[in-house]
């Protein structure tokens, strides 16, 4: 009996340790909810806001919240202006290298420690998630009249943005938009093609001219994993490596993690 009794405390022991000291948030899954209204939802990381800052969901349409009732993924119900992810400090970035060739030793400031807010209107009607500092990760954006939307990439670079969608890296570097205007970027692998779209006028190490409002994709760095070109522009193919090719105008490129163009499309 005495044995029998001590085995049930030490479960009972285990089982309070279990409920008291283990992180509760291991256990917690994400609720999913169907609105029957239109509904002011607040995102996490909110300590104060106004009504008109806390977004409307639209009715009929299911919302993912967190254990708190915070939300993480919903459709809007109206346009509203929501901040966009930041992303933690980043001193620097080295360039992607080719794989035949010693790299080179360059550094890209890309962040600085104290950011601007990225405020960005959202269209309602849409669908949009939060990270869970209550930063906007993914959503489409719309432009408002002449008010051309950007975002601050490092304390010389910022990146317009045309409506449509956009998402986010963990590390505030946007993944993908579609760009306001014809933009020079560096596509992964830069350091291969330094000054082979070098012109009488132009010269930009590695910088490539890619197309307006059309869609463009970054890696965490910054750098072009897929883009539309605006002119002719020389490249590494994975037909040819060693070789540079050249590519019409128009052209959407897609580029390996080497900086090799593996599909190109007209």
């Amino acid at each position: 009996m005495k044995y029998y009794l001590k085995v049930c405390s030490g479960v009972v022991v285990f089982l309070a340790f279990l409920l008291f000291c283990h992180d509760s948030s291991a256990f917690a899954a994400p609720i999913v909810q169907t609105l029957d209204k239109d509904t002011r939802i607040m995102p996490p990381g909110f300590i104060v806001a106004v009504q008109s800052e806390i977004p409307k969901f639209r009715k009929g349409t299911a919302v993912t919240l967190n254990m708190y009732g915070e939300v993480l993924e919903g459709t809007l119900a109206e346009d509203v202006n929501l901040r966009c992810e930041m992303g933690a400090s980043q001193k620097a970035v080295k360039p992607t290298s080719y794989a035949y060739t010693p790299p080179l030793i360059v550094t890209v400031p890309y962040a600085v420690d104290t950011k601007p807010d990225r405020i960005l209107q959202f269209k309602g009607g849409t669908k949009i998630a939060f990270n869970n500092k209550g930063e906007v990760t993914k959503g489409t954006i719309v432009s408002v009249g002449d008010n051309k939307a950007s975002i601050i990439l490092s304390p010389t670079s910022r990146i317009g943005v045309y409506s449509g969608e956009i998402s986010f890296h963990e590390n505030g570097m946007v993944a993908s938009c579609i760009l306001t205007d014809h933009s020079y970027l560096r596509p992964v692998g830069w350091s291969q093609i330094l000054t082979e779209n070098f012109t009488n006028t132009t010269a930009c190490s590695g910088f490539v001219e890619f197309k307006a409002r059309k869609p463009i994709l970054l890696n965490d760095k910054g750098e072009v994993t897929k883009g539309v070109l605006q002119q002719k522009t020389k490249l590494r193919s994975a037909e040819a490596p060693e070789a540079v090719k050249v590519f019409e105008a128009g052209t959407t490129v897609e580029f390996d993690d080497r900086g090799l163009v593996v599909k190109a499309t007209k």
